[in-house]
């Protein structure tokens, strides 16, 4: 009985193994760079409000090693294409041992403000932060 078995779960785990198990990435929302003085910030999550209701964000994206993101909406449901307008931005860190000060993760005090238009790329700067060595 479980020698007939084995084969099966075999199949089963190379099946998964060539064609990709768990969540596939979301991709294709509004894209943007994050950066401090002109350098990349990797690992950062970017979370996107509206500016005349900054309570609740419509999205976020997470920084890769280049400071690049795409956004998608709460709980990684679709890309987020964002409509002309402005926007506010917070940014906390999910794995960066950068240390972002406490103003930038507060939608009300974050200075990460954009008048965003359709074809352009979302461009936000933090100055001076520290980078490790």
């Amino acid at each position: 009985m479980i020698r007939s078995l084995i084969p099966k779960y075999l199949a089963a785990l190379l099946l998964c193994i060539s064609i990709g198990c768990g969540p596939t990435p979301v991709t294709g929302g509004t894209s943007g760079t994050l950066t401090t003085s002109g350098n990349p910030l990797g690992e950062m999550q970017v979370n996107v409000f509206q500016v005349d209701a900054v309570e609740t964000p419509i999205g976020f994206g997470v920084t890769a090693a280049d400071g690049s993101f795409e956004l998608v909406q709460p709980a990684a449901a679709g890309p987020l294409q964002l409509e002309p307008g402005k926007y506010r931005f917070t940014v906390e860190s999910v794995g960066s041992p950068i240390v972002v000060p406490k103003k930038y993760a507060d939608s009300k005090t974050t200075p990460l403000e954009v008048d965003w238009q359709p074809g352009a790329e979302i461009k936000l700067e933090i100055p001076g932060l520290k980078l490790p060595r």
